[in-house]
This record gives structure tokens, sequence and C-alpha cells, in this order.
């Protein structure tokens, strides 16, 4: 080891710094030195040592009792925390929790996340972002500086100080299986205008950035997750390829470069050492020959490259010992800090050699700005983050990104068509349990061409494959969507050989085949024969979207391969499309506009009615406490969190806080799950119940009969001739007891002449739903809706992280407590807490963006969630029988309705037991959410104060607007009518 290198070099840091950070007055910069210097005399060796360390975390809602979070407070109170890596986490969760360190925290902590697509990679709701490669295919840099000023401006508004890009590699290595990708390209030229491009957009706005993987991970065929790779040993090789975009990012003044697990074994003075723990790339290339005067971070030290070879302490203090700075160590934070400081004291490491990397870290931190201000401003997270300006420019990236190889034929973009030339539209994913239909196919369906839709994934048989191919018609036109991605540990780029074989066959029944490689741009190698090639470069919505719109031809296609696929293009190939003049700019940029917090006025609104009826109801035990939320035009113009969680008056309602949403699961999830099957043709609504649940018979013959007439579309406007509620909970021994008994439940009257409110109709849908799709209920709609919301308050059993923010319903008598965190209703928790009635739980703001999607008929920013028919058909009233103004699955306005007064027939909603309610009003363009727990603290004190409180709520948000049309059909409870207050 050369620590002796180490040894006086100290004193020589803050000169070196200085001359490193040429771009800052060196009047701001003594001030940053001066402060680093301060503090680092104040920290004990331990809390030095700690300074080199990343501790890993998600953030989601710990509350004090977690282990995770008393971990966290005792080493904040003992050696502190250098930095924290965020893998993922909610916004309101991560401020809060991100400020609580802060403030406990001796020294600001350093913020850092991966955010190599943006902050939404991370955090839904932000910006999603293309991939390094696509934006390299855009040809033009100053994509990659917007990509770079996006990741910034929305990173920092979320208290992130560091981003761990760019990869500034090569990828020259078509068999990579891990960069790929995430490179801009193979030309180490272009590599260097992107990346120069991105770190000066995230520097011009406040972030920090870093190289990465030092000393180039672009020439590999191995993941360096699994174990150790090698790139070539040519020295002529590595300084003309793989080193130029680190030399062009020192000379940049890239604050950070980050080592990784390769090896050059025959350049290199030892074979078998990962780069991470060389001090020759280190020392000799990185810092001596490249004269890098910033912070050294480690890659990841849990990977394969180091665990498989070396032991976590020997690995730690080879890392310090090489030069590193900053260390991801391997998930046990205390530990690592007790390896070091033995090392110390042992003379394995000097440590004037912690004080120099102590030294740089503090001295990041304050190049950050944390010297002076270490907190976030939540309000500052509404202003920027998902900001509609950065979606525009992000989909304008996308846009130009498409690039188009091959198009024997002129199959691309596809023309308008007749009902004889049916495009087969196939999404084929390369990993298991998949058979989602994309956003490209539910695109092309809406477009109004004659599709047929068909998804396979790698867990399906050859039986299936076989079916496929014999289900295209001779020469039909084909539009196949590839999804194989990247992914850590996976060690593939390519199709399973037998999805291989299939795209084969299909090849040679059609000769009017289309792929989209929505993933590596090399796919085509496996079949290069095809007339029609376009490749996206990563299956992210945003993506989609980009390449539906080009097949349609409502945008030009102008981008160019920034690599070469051996034997099929060379890198520049990119065959340019102009938009098809006729449709171009048709449609919105957005599939479906997004939420924004808006003051009243800007809707023409005036709210300071509200809240005092709101604490009047409260007063008149209407309920505890609650959140009202309300939108007009896609602007929240009323976010309002009143009263307590319970009469006690101790913990004051939040508008994050989390409800049981009773029997609005009905619609959010179980009607939800229904649209999907049925608008992917798993599910025809006029087909008997009992065809999809054999179960579903009576108790004897003639039941039997009447039962096996009831369609999922009778059961979805309660007219299936079933009772509205049983106890069942009071006599089943175990939940499958129970389900056989709902199954077993006699009809009260005949199918079809009578709307009955049924929730055990509702029951046996999500029974439906988990038998067509082949997964549970609460699997199904998380992965088709609430994810792609990113509704990641939205649950069925929430966590116990999250039970602060649960607001308590009734008060249990076998519990002897107040039920919180598990659902009310006691046949959904028999049941297991998922249920198609009720079990699911939700915050206003999740619930607002479900209600927006609604209003856009299906669409909310980038994902299309149904497509607008199915909307339609599922919202407007079903007719089914006189007098009944039910929907399918959903509730519209009639009589005293707890919608109020207002509401525009067109209406539609639900509400639920506990207290919840929403109503979705097309016509106005507004939606409104009222969630209390009005079952608090016993169901009996609900009426009539709830149900007259909730109407004069919903009928008072109607009149925040200047003379509100008021509906005839409905009327007013008579407490109201009457005059009362």
């Amino acid at each position: 080891m050369k620590r002796t290198r180490f040894v006086g070099r100290f004193a020589l840091v803050v000169a070196l710094v200085l001359l490193a950070s040429g771009c800052a007055s060196l009047a701001v910069l003594a001030g940053e030195e001066g402060w680093a210097r301060a503090t680092l005399r104040r920290l004990s060796l331990r809390e030095k040592i700690a300074q080199m360390m990343i501790y890993t975390m998600t953030m989601r809602f710990l509350n004090d009792d977690s282990e995770k979070w008393r971990e966290i407070e005792d080493l904040l109170a003992t050696d502190g925390i250098g930095g924290i890596h965020l893998w993922y986490g909610d916004a309101g969760s991560s401020l809060t929790m991100q400020n609580q360190m802060q403030r406990m925290s001796k020294v600001p902590i350093l913020f850092d996340a991966d955010m190599e697509r943006g902050l939404q990679q991370r955090y839904p709701g932000a910006t999603p972002l293309p991939v390094l490669m696509a934006v390299g295919a855009t040809g033009n840099p100053d994509y990659a500086y917007a990509a770079g000023r996006i990741t910034a401006l929305e990173g920092r508004a979320l208290g992130i100080h560091l981003n761990l890009m760019p990869v500034v590699d090569v990828n020259n290595n078509p068999a990579n299986p891990i960069i790929n990708t995430r490179s801009y390209g193979e030309d180490p030229d272009m590599v260097i205008e992107f990346s120069r491009a991105f770190i000066r957009g995230m520097r011009d706005h406040g972030m920090l950035g870093t190289a990465k993987h030092f000393p180039g991970h672009g020439d590999t065929e191995t993941d360096s997750h699994s174990s150790l790779a090698t790139i070539p040993s040519d020295s002529a090789r590595l300084w003309s390829v793989e080193l130029p975009p680190f030399i062009d990012a020192v000379n940049d003044g890239v604050d950070l470069v980050m080592t990784t697990h390769v090896q050059a074994p025959d350049y290199q003075p030892h074979a078998g050492t990962p780069a991470t723990l060389s001090e020759f790339w280190i020392q000799d290339v990185l810092q001596g020959r490249l004269g890098f005067k910033g912070v050294v971070i480690t890659d990841a030290m849990g990977m394969g490259g180091v665990t498989q070879n070396f032991s976590d302490a020997y690995a730690l203090v080879q890392a310090i010992n090489a030069g590193n700075d900053l260390i991801i160590q391997n998930y046990n934070f205390r530990l690592s800090v007790d390896v070091v400081e033995k090392a110390v004291r042992d003379g394995l490491i000097s440590e004037d050699r912690i004080d120099e990397s102590a030294y740089k870290v503090l001295l990041l931190k304050a190049r950050a700005g944390l010297h002076r201000n270490r907190f976030t401003d939540y309000n500052e997270v509404h202003r920027v983050v998902g900001n509609a300006k950065y979606r525009q420019s992000s989909r304008e990236i996308a846009a130009a990104a498409v690039t188009l190889v091959k198009n024997d034929g002129g199959l691309v973009p596809l023309r308008s068509t007749t009902d004889d030339d049916t495009v087969y539209v196939i999404d084929l994913y390369d990993y298991p349990y998949n058979h989602s239909l994309s956003q490209v196919s539910r695109r092309l369906i809406s477009s109004g061409l004659p599709v047929k839709a068909l998804q396979l994934d790698e867990s399906d048989s050859e039986e299936v494959y076989r079916s496929a191919v014999a289900a295209v018609p001779e020469n039909a036109r084909v539009v196949l969507n590839v999804f194989v991605g990247i992914g850590v540990q996976k060690d593939r780029i390519f199709l399973p050989d037998g999805q291989v074989n299939f795209v084969k066959a299909l090849h040679r029944k059609t000769r009017r085949l289309s792929i989209t490689s929505f993933g590596t741009p090399y796919l085509i190698q496996a079949f290069a024969e095809v007339p029609a090639y376009i490749t996206a470069y990563h299956h992210s919505g945003l993506m989609q979207g980009a390449v539906a719109a080009a097949l349609l031809g409502e945008r030009p296609i102008t981008g160019r391969l920034p690599i070469t696929i051996p034997d099929v293009a060379d890198r520049g190939t990119g065959l340019q499309l102009p938009a098809d003049p006729l449709i171009a700019g048709d449609r919105e940029e957005e599939l479906g506009p997004a939420l924004v917090r808006a003051l009243p006025d800007e809707v023409g609104a005036s709210t300071d009615h509200l809240v005092p009826l709101l604490l009047q109801a409260v007063t008149d035990s209407a309920w505890p406490g609650g959140v009202l939320l309300a939108a007009k035009d896609g602007r929240i113009f009323v976010h309002e969190a009143f009263g307590y969680h319970t009469y006690g008056r101790k913990k004051p309602t939040t508008r994050g806080d989390i409800f049981d949403l009773a029997s609005i699961t009905k619609v959010v999830a179980t009607t939800s799950a229904v649209m999907k099957l049925y608008e992917e043709g798993h599910i025809d609504l006029d087909t008997p119940l009992a065809a999809y649940l054999p179960r579903f018979r009576g108790p004897d013959a003639e039941q039997t009969r009447l039962k096996s007439e009831v369609t999922v579309r009778q059961v979805l406007y309660h007219g299936s001739g079933l009772p509205a509620w049983k106890a069942y909970y009071r006599e089943a021994t175990s939940a499958d007891d129970m389900l056989e008994n709902i199954y077993a439940t006699p009809l009260d009257t005949l199918p079809g002449t009578r709307a009955l409110y049924s929730g055990v109709g509702l029951m046996l849908l999500g029974e439906l739903v988990e038998a067509v799709s082949g997964q549970t209920l609460d699997a199904y709609v998380k992965r088709q809706i609430f994810d792609p919301l990113g509704m990641g308050s939205t649950y069925f059993n929430p966590p116990a992280a999250r039970l602060a923010r649960i607001v308590p319903t009734e008060y249990n008598e076998t519990e002897g407590r107040f039920v919180r965190g598990h659902v009310h209703d006691e046949n959904a928790y028999t049941l297991g807490g998922i249920a198609g009635n009720a079990g699911l739980f939700s915050s206003a703001a999740d619930l607002a963006i479900f209600a927006q999607m609604m209003l856009n008929r299906g669409a909310y920013r980038d994902s299309l969630i149904f497509l607008p028919e199915t909307v339609e058909l599922f919202t407007q009233r079903a007719n089914a029988i006189p007098e009944s103004a039910r929907c399918l699955g959903w509730d519209s306005p009639e009589g005293e309705a707890s919608a109020g007064i207002y509401a525009h027939r067109s209406s539609f909603g639900h509400t639920g037991f506990t207290g919840t309610s929403l109503w979705i009003d097309p016509a106005n363009r507004l939606f409104v959410i009222l969630l209390t727990n009005a079952v608090h603290p016993h169901r009996a004190g609900k009426d009539p104060n709830y149900f007259d409180w909730r109407q004069r709520i919903h009928s008072a948000v109607y009149e925040s607007f200047p003379a509100p049309r008021r509906n005839p059909e409905l009327q007013l409870k008579s407490r109201w009518a009457a005059g009362s207050p």
C-alpha cells in the first residue's frame, strides 16, 4: 500500500481544490474552504470517517418506532452520516424526513440519487427523461443540457444535492449487458460533447455531478454487479477510447468521479484488482495523469465485482488507501466506521488520509450550499417537480430520439387502412408474467385503425407462441413491440431463444412486419432480415408515446444511431421521415393533462366560506376531521385538512393523511380492474358471471339456474338480484369458508328486474378479476392503475410504516381499540383485507390523480390507463332498469345526492361507509373529494349529521363559483331546504 504518499499532503489540499474550482470566485471559495476546515477541526476520528460513508435508504414514511428510523437517529447522535443515497420515495415523506435528519445532524448531510432518467426514476410525479443513448440519438447536445437542467431543478427542489451522473462510458461493445443504452454512444468525441453539456446543465442549476464509471465500463461483456468485469488492456485503446470522456470531464471541473469494479489485467500492475481498489487507477491515472483534485466516490461496494473476491473489511481499507473519498459501503454503516477506525488505530490507514477525504467531502457540501442552508422548502416541490414546461421539453427530446433503422416497403408510418387490412399489434416482453397492453398498442387502438392486439411474455409456452403465429393471417400487417430491458445482474440483452424463434416464425408468415425495440438497439442482430425496424432505446411511457406518434405520422422521425449495429447498420444511420401534414399536431402534447396546485382566483373561485363550513361540521359531530380537495380544469383550487383524527383533538388532520375508502374501493380498484380486462378483451360484459366463476352457484337447482343467467354487466349496474349485504364474517371459520358462502348466496330477485346496490356483487367481481388476470386484486390494480399513475399512498393492507398517517375509524369492542391500519369492513377483513367491496386506503392527493385521469377520459400525463370509449361506457348511466341512475360500477347523482345539488347529470362518483366521497363532473370539468372518518367513534353516530353535511360541503364547493347552475333533478336534504345553517 502507498500510505506514505498521503503523509503531509493534507496541507496542500486547500490550494489544489481552489485551483480545481476556477469557475467560482476566490471570495466564495475562501468562505467554503474556511467552513470546511473549521468543521473538520470539530470532528472526532469516527465522525470524520462517517463523513466518508454513504448510507442507503428509501424515502417512504418511517415512524419514530421503526427500526430503520431508530438506526438513523442513533447514527446521527453518535458518529453522524456523511451522505445518504436515495433509492426512491414519495415527496411528502422524503422532505419531512430529510429536514428532520438535517435538524438532528451535527454536519449537513449530502443527499444523492442515481437519476439517469431524471428524478422520475426515483420519485413518481417528477419529469421522466429519455435514457442517455436516446438523447445521443437526437444528435443535439442542447438536449443533454436540457436534461441536466431539468434533473438539477427538480432534484434540488426535493433536497437532492448530488446526481451520480452522467455515465461517460463509451459503449462500443454490442454485447455489453449493463451499460448499453445508459451510454450516449460508441464515439468518444460524441460522448464528450453530450456529457459535457449534461454536466453543465446540472452545474448551472445547482446540482453536483459525477462522471462514471472510471476508467470505463463500455467495452465489457460482464455486469460488475455480478462479478469483476474486464476491459481491453491495450494502452492505445484505453487512452483513445475509454479515458477521453473522463479527461474532458476532469478538465471541465466535474465534482466527482466514480470508480468502478473493472480491470484491465494486462495494463494495470495487479491483475484481478478492480479499479475501485486500485492505487494505480486512482492515484497514478486519475489523480496523477488526469490531474483530478475533486472527490473520488466508489461504485456500490456490495456489488459482485468486489464481494466475490474481497471481504468487506479488506475492500474498505483498500478503497480508502487507493484514494476513494466517498464510500458507498455494503449496507452496514456502523460496522464500516468500526473497520476503518480500527485500521487507523492499527496503522493500516493514516489519519492524514482520513482528514484529506473528510475535508474534500465537507468542501463538496459547501459547494452545494449546505453550509448556508441545509433545509428544503416543501412549496418548492409543488412549483418545480413535474412542471409542464419540463415535461414538454422531455417529450420533445423523446420524439427526436426515435430512430428508424430500416423501412423496406414503406411500412412506417402506418397509413390509413381498411377493415380488410387489420393491423396486428403484438407486445412481446422478455420477462415473465406480463400480459399488459402497452401504451403503443393503446394509442394505435384509439387512433381508429382496425387493430387486433396480443400480449406475450417469457412465461408463455411454445404452444402459445405457435397459436399466436397461427392467429396472424398470411402477409398481415404486424407491429411488434419488443420490450427487452437492461437490468442489474440480468447478464442478457437479447431475447431468449424461444422468443427469437417466435419472431422468425412471424417473419416467415408475413413480409409486412415492423419491429420496435423498447430497449437495446442491437436487438435486430437476431433477425436482420425484417423489413422495418425502429429503436426507442427504453421501454418508458415517454418513449412509447413518442413511438406511437411516429407510427401514426403525427411527428417526424429524425433520430440517428449513436452506435453501430454489426452487420446491420453503421453509426449515424437513421431514415428521416416527415410528419403526415394531415394529422401532425392534432393531438395534445400529453396524453392527459396533469394536476397542478393553483390559487382559487386562477379558476375563478372564491373559497373563503369552505373552511368555516368544514369546522361547523366538526362542531356538529358529523366527523372528527377530514380532508377536502377539489379541482377544476386540472387545477387544484382547494386542498384543506380540518379537525382532528379523533374527537379527543390530540392529532390534527393533515393533507397527506390516509383514509379507509370503504366502498370507494368498488370503483377505484374493482371497477377499474374490470375496465382494464374488458378493453383488453379478457372479459365480455354480457357473458354470465358463472362462466368466469364456476363456483357461483345456488343452494338449489332453481337458484343455480337463475344465477347462471346473471351477467357481468348486471353485477356492475347492481341489477344482478343479489342482496345488498350479508354478515358472512359472523359464520365464517376461514376466508375460504366465507368465499364458499358468498358464491352460494341466493338471489333476492330475478336478474335484470330491480336495481339494488349490492356489496356482495362487488366482492364477486373482485374474485372475477383474480380469476381472469391470474393475479390478486391488489397486485393487479397496483401494476395496471396505481403505479403508472404514481399513486404512492394507495394500497390494500397499508404497511405499518404508514400507520401515523392513517386516520382511525370505529372503536372495535373485540380488539379493545379503534380500527386503524386495517380495513373497517368486517367481510373484507375476513378475506385478508383485499376484497372487491372494500379494503383500499388512499390519500386525497392520490385520489385526485385518479379523478383527473377519469376526467381526461383515461389518460394522465404520459400514461394511457383506459381508452376514452371505455371510460364513457362505464361512467354513463346504464339505463338498464327504469328509474335507476346506476352506471357500470359507478353511481350518478339523483334525489338527495351526496354530490350536492349542482352536480351535472353526467357526473359519476361513489361514497364509502367510513365517511368518504368522490364525485367527478365532466360537464363542469370538476371533481370533489371529501375524506372523513364519520364512523368514529361508532357508526351509529353517522346519521343524520354526516349525510347532511356531506351534501352541504359538496354543494358549497360549487358555490365557490359565481352563479352555479342547479341540477333540477336534485334536491336538498330537509335540513338545508328548511334553511338551517
